[in-house]
């Protein structure tokens, strides 16, 4: 009976890691080892093991996505009872939060009803921050948070050593808000983390693009006047040959400069995707814990590991086109 158990939790550990984003990247084909020259066989090799793989992806995204959607759908009623109970709005504020069409006074008075109840601070404050934010005036706004600081104590503290309620409640959130300042440090790391490789990945492709323009007019420059010569009439098979040899000559030079530089770039996609596993990990569990403690919910519905399957489902996309610049020979009957 022991001897079941183990196989049945091995198979289910095993299901569970074919539908992780690392496997499902082990399965990916071999990048070509030709650049510029490649035969129809491998070609349709590469494109239909890649295929298999991203049509699984694709369905696996879409089925995770939906459930969770759910999920969170099953909370939101959770969410509206707590931001009333939070701000002390009405059903009939609620039902204009909800609104899409809610004019700007309206937006305003809300906001500032939100704010007066729950940090005592108004619209105008907020505005005069604004400005000294876009001022560049530091010392201003410094010295603005350390008066609402010492008010807001004075405010809580009752004329005693004892704690009011009030003061309980604004130790309490200092400590929630130390925690959710925590959280969202390590969410801009981590985030940064990730942007920081697409920004290199985008770096390439910017320069991609420049030498990709030069040499695509000077594949014009010398490809147009032949593919003219070939509308003349008269020609005979044999210089008509040399024309479409010269075309290809010219098309292999174009693809010998541009196809290595784009598989390198595609290359570089696929080599940073996983290390950054973990790290997509890591922002799901950080992303589900600030919405939890900003919303007032014990926990955020999760779908452990559909953020690395998302990360490599772009991936997958991404090098169907490795082959992009590659020539293929013509078939001869």
């Amino acid at each position: 009976m022991k001897k079941i158990f183990v196989l049945l939790l091995l198979l289910c550990s095993f299901q569970i890691y074919s539908q992780s984003g690392m496997f499902l990247l082990s399965q990916f084909p071999s990048f070509p080892k030709s650049v510029c020259i490649i035969d129809t066989v491998e070609l349709d090799n590469y494109h239909s093991q890649l295929s298999k793989v991203t049509r699984q992806l694709d369905s696996l995204c879409a089925l995770r996505k939906a459930a969770l959607e759910e999920r969170i759908q099953n909370v939101k009623p959770d969410v509206e009872k707590n931001i009333a109970q939070d701000f002390n709005l009405s059903d009939s504020d609620l039902k204009k939060l909800k609104q899409k069409k809610l004019s700007d006074a309206e937006k305003k008075a809300l906001m500032d009803k939100m704010l007066k109840d729950k940090a005592n601070i108004s619209m105008k404050q907020i505005e005069q921050l604004k400005k000294m934010k876009k001022d560049g005036n530091k010392e201003g706004i410094r010295n603005w948070a350390e008066a609402y600081q010492t008010q807001q104590i004075a405010e809580l503290v009752s004329g005693d050593s004892t704690k009011t309620p009030e003061m309980i409640e604004f130790e309490k959130n200092l400590s929630k808000n130390k925690e959710l300042n925590d959280l969202m440090k390590e969410q801009k790391q981590i985030i940064d983390r990730i942007a920081a490789v697409d920004k290199r990945i985008t770096n390439k492709m910017i320069e991609f693009n420049k030498e990709d323009s030069i040499q695509t007019e000077i594949l014009n420059t010398n490809v147009k006047p032949l593919e003219k010569e070939l509308t003349k009439d008269g020609l005979d098979e044999n210089a008509r040959r040399n024309i479409y040899i010269q075309i290809m000559m010219y098309k292999y030079a174009y693809c010998e400069k541009i196809s290595p530089m784009y598989i390198d770039i595609i290359n570089d996609m696929r080599i940073s995707t996983e290390p950054l596993i973990p790290t997509y990990d890591r922002l799901e569990i950080v992303n589900a814990e600030i919405n939890a403690k900003t919303l007032g919910l014990k926990e955020w519905p999760t779908d452990p590991g559909l953020m690395q399957l998302e990360a490599v489902k772009s991936l997958a996309h991404a090098i169907a086109s490795v082959y992009k610049y590659t020539i293929v020979p013509p078939e001869h009957e």
